[in-house]
């Protein structure tokens, strides 16, 4: 999957309703952009607040373990228990699959989903 079309221009706060608690919030234009960045397709469903309480009820069914960045040697929190060191902080893993899907696209392929 390819970068998105969509300027940046183009995108608007756009009301969306919380699937959990029926309220109605706001998707920002700078959060599309984020999602578009990152290459997420769907919308989100809930607000802030439920999705903050749905990722408490994740991680207490799912243990957080400590790892030490294989990149930049800092301490960081992952939802599997690893079984080497081969392991990245959020920051780090985000720039080096930045980095993969910047050569895929050189090479004219398609970012896999």
């Amino acid at each position: 999957m390819g970068k998105s079309k969509i300027k940046e221009s183009q995108l608007e706060d756009k009301l969306l309703m919380c699937k959990d608690c029926g309220e109605k919030y706001v998707w920002t234009a700078g959060e599309q952009k984020f999602f578009l960045d990152k290459g997420l397709q769907n919308i989100p469903k809930r607000c802030k607040v439920c999705t903050a309480k749905y990722k408490d009820k994740l991680r207490e069914k799912h243990p957080l373990f400590w790892v030490k960045c294989k990149s930049c040697k800092k301490k960081a929190e992952v939802p599997f228990e690893p079984k080497s060191d081969d392991v990245y902080c959020e920051e780090c893993f985000n720039k080096k699959i930045a980095q993969r899907n910047e050569a895929i696209l050189k090479l004219g392929e398609n970012i896999p989903e």
